[in-house]
């Protein structure tokens, strides 16, 4: 999934997505140039590190709602909102050079991804089911001590 994010071309827009206001526990939505979204969300299972899929989140979490309940759904989709993250650096760039990111505070374990994106690196993690996008050297996630490991291939 992650060469296919690289690979769905210059990016439109990074928000938070779901129902305001928005907290840095909500998922994530990618929006590309091309038509092309992904969501990313924490891993249910650990609550770390993150899952990446194509496609809108709404439809991910509640799309099975569709036919179960088309008016719950209606109701959901009528307040589903987005906020745009701060990262004008990064709109109209592509995704290069994917790699593991590793957390190595307050212990040690995989937590998501960076990759380089119009001359800087642009980390995209998830830990305690909080999810950061942000430059590798913001020093709002400095604290995570984080480390580049293993390219994607």
């Amino acid at each position: 999934m992650i060469l296919r994010l690289c690979a769905a071309g210059a990016i439109a827009e990074i928000a938070r997505v779901g129902h305001a206001p928005f907290e840095a526990d909500d998922p994530l939505e990618v929006r590309f140039a091309s038509g092309a979204v992904f969501y990313i969300d924490v891993r249910a299972m650990d609550a770390t590190d993150l899952e990446i899929g194509e496609g809108s989140y709404l439809e991910k979490a509640f799309g099975h709602l569709r036919v179960e309940n088309s008016a719950a759904f209606a109701a959901i989709e009528r307040d589903w909102t987005r906020e745009a993250l701060d990262l004008d650096w990064a709109m109209g760039q592509t995704l290069s050079s994917p790699r593991r990111l590793i957390m190595a505070q307050p212990y040690r374990v995989d937590v998501g991804y960076v990759f380089a994106c119009g001359g800087r690196e642009l980390a995209i993690f998830g830990e305690a089911d909080l999810i950061y996008a942000a430059a590798l050297a913001d020093r709002v996630i400095a604290d995570y001590d984080l480390e580049i490991g293993a390219p994607i291939v």
